[in-house]
């Protein structure tokens, strides 16, 4: 058995490790792909964000005096590095049966890789979009046991994931713990409900996270564009104190978004922030009402943009910029986010296999199955974040 353990790990040590660092770096997102990715040293991910330009500028007159220094702003932003796991688990069975069968037990296993892959591309795909809270969506009370919800959005759920139940408590005030681990069987995006594997007669609100990941996420996108009512401070910084903080907010009022539109609000940015927006992401039915006003009109599409993750683009002029439009569904309905993603980093550590000096596989406790974790260690962090734009309610009135 232990020879066919080390077997199994440099397998996965040699033919899987590193392409699924790599895999995992850039395929969740388009966004993912485009930003700037840099080594983490501590436990702290920590960047020096320029506000405005150099005071030290003056013109004068010939034996008067110079300019007065004033150096370059700098405020310090600070996020805690979060963990990232990638779990990969082999039964006692497939290693047996392996022993007889090598393409068998390799089948089996790139099975699973797979598997564990494409569950770590999904969740990597929505924490970039999230706040870091890891709230994927709100259940509604109901009125007796069943397995069966009314959710508030769906676009966060998928089948098969493993949930944690937080419940309102009596006063309204806080959102507990209520039941732990268990598995979505189905997600209706039309009826927007969603189906567990257990019933629950639900007497308050009660609030879905990824098991375990409450408050545990990265920092992503959302909580950037989040209002200063919902989220007073950013990076360890007042927002009301430091207005600079909060991306811009274009109201379309029920308009669906034009080339003027995008332009005006690239240019705002440009000017008004610093910002050299190169991304512009828009839900999926922001984007269906762009896809209809480029068939209406003569737009200038550049290229088509292929992502390693699969998704395709527009790299498009949007009036005198070159800017990428592609269709993210994590994106809030009827809105569009731009960004300038050479303002974002992702600093963490390489993804490698968790080891105590001996092999990367455990036996788990009371079960037949092997667990080998793969595990990264970072978060995100933006170095202008009112230099991004938010765009909402496009062609919803």
């Amino acid at each position: 058995m232990s020879q066919i353990l080390t077997n199994i790990e440099g397998i996965l040590k040699d033919k899987y490790q590193p392409a699924l660092s790599n895999l995992i770096n850039t395929e969740p997102s388009p966004f993912l792909e485009m930003i700037r990715k840099e080594p983490l040293t501590n436990n702290k991910v920590r960047v020096a964000a320029p506000i405005g330009i150099n005071g030290g500028f003056g013109f004068g007159e010939e034996g008067l005096s110079t300019p007065s220094s004033a150096a370059q702003r700098f405020e310090s932003f600070e996020v805690k590095a979060v963990d990232m796991y990638v779990d990969i688990s082999v039964s006692n069975k497939t290693m047996v049966l392996g022993s007889s069968d090598q393409t068998a037990m390799i089948n089996a296993l790139d099975a699973e890789v797979k598997g564990s892959y494409a569950a770590a591309k999904w969740n990597l795909s929505r924490a970039l979009f999230g706040d870091g809270s890891g709230l994927l969506t709100m259940l509604n009370p109901t009125d007796k046991e069943t397995d069966t919800f009314a959710a508030i959005e769906t676009q966060n759920l998928i089948e098969g994931l493993v949930v944690d139940l937080h419940m309102l408590d009596e006063e309204g005030m806080a959102f507990l713990p209520y039941a732990e681990k268990c598995r979505v069987k189905r997600v209706d995006h039309v009826k927007k409900t969603v189906t567990l594997d257990r019933s629950f007669h639900l007497e308050r609100p009660v609030n879905l996270y990824v098991q375990g990941s409450r408050d545990r996420e990265l920092l992503g996108l959302g909580a950037i564009f989040k209002t200063i009512e919902q989220s007073p401070t950013l990076y360890g910084l007042d927002r009301k104190e430091n207005g600079w903080l909060t991306p811009m907010l274009i109201p379309m009022n029920g308009k669906p978004v034009s080339d003027l539109e995008l332009y005006r609000g690239i240019r705002m940015a440009r000017q008004q922030r610093g910002s050299k927006i190169d991304l512009l992401m828009m839900s999926d039915k922001a984007f269906d009402l762009y896809r209809e006003y480029m068939d209406s009109r003569t737009t200038h599409v550049v290229e088509h943009r292929k992502f390693q993750g699969g998704a395709v683009g527009y790299s498009m002029l949007v009036g005198d910029q070159e800017v990428v439009i592609i269709n993210e569904s994590h994106i809030p309905a009827s809105e569009i986010w731009a960004v300038d993603t050479q303002s974002f980093i992702l600093q963490q550590t390489p993804w490698e296999f968790v080891s105590d000096g001996g092999g990367i596989f455990t036996l788990q406790p009371n079960s037949s199955n092997f667990r080998a974790l793969l595990a990264s260690y970072g978060n995100l962090i933006c170095t202008n974040p009112g230099g991004c734009i938010r765009f909402t309610a496009c062609g919803v009135s």
